[in-house]
């Protein structure tokens, strides 16, 4: 099976802190690219809420393990690698993604793939979003096609709003600042207190709008 690039890998250890201002973003138009590890900020919610991991189950579903959006911008749980989909070709590192292209989001603090299926989300009752696979390596459910946000575009562009699509189920990644982890619907203990729910929804909106704001950028 195919897995990321080294060279992938290792950038993703100088995002621990991704805060800092070498590693925003030139707001210019630039293509988003094939292995680069990058972070999705979340349109509706004001772009303060990031598309996390962590390494605990959810409690409910499937058990797999838990996607969220995050608060804060500068935890390396909230970093993502984009990669080919699965059983496809390589995507060359620094190739720019096309608008209509599958793709892979792979955790590298987990070595999860974000995964949809058909299991309702906890909060929202929509379709559950999680970590799946091993070693970044899963199936089907695993894969994305990116939806730009204009029909003008030719490739995702850096700070541009776009959709991703679940492949196998047709729904949109999605998030809304209505569903919200907090002691009365998560318990006391809970790991993602004050985290928007991640789910998937059958139509695109503004609840299915994301940007790539930070990022590990690879060119050719």
């Amino acid at each position: 099976m195919k897995r990321p690039t080294a060279l992938a890998s290792l950038l993703s250890l100088s995002l621990l802190s991704v805060g800092a201002a070498s590693s925003d973003i030139d707001h210019d138009g630039k293509a988003v690219t094939c292995g680069s590890a990058v972070k999705l900020t979340h349109v509706e919610s004001g772009g303060k809420y990031y598309l996390n991991s962590e390494s605990a189950k959810m409690g409910s579903g499937s058990g797999q393990q838990i996607v969220s959006l995050l608060p804060k911008r500068n935890k390396s749980s909230s970093l993502w690698i984009i990669r080919e989909a699965n059983d496809d070709e390589i995507c060359p590192p620094g190739e720019p993604i096309k608008c209509g292209q599958k793709i892979r989001l792979s955790h590298p603090d987990t070595e999860k793939n974000l995964h949809s299926h058909l299991v309702r989300s906890p909060l929202s009752r929509q379709q559950e979003v999680s970590g799946f696979g091993e070693a970044m390596e899963g199936d089907t459910g695993d894969d994305w096609v990116v939806v730009c946000g204009s029909s003008s575009d030719k490739v995702l562009e850096r700070a541009k709003k776009f959709h991703l699509q679940h492949v196998d189920t047709k729904r949109y990644l999605a998030a809304s600042s209505e569903y919200k982890f907090n002691q009365s619907n998560c318990g006391g203990g809970c790991p993602i207190m004050n985290h928007l729910e991640a789910h998937c929804r059958s139509s695109k909106d503004k609840y299915t709008e994301f940007k790539v704001e930070l990022g590990v950028h690879l060119s050719r």
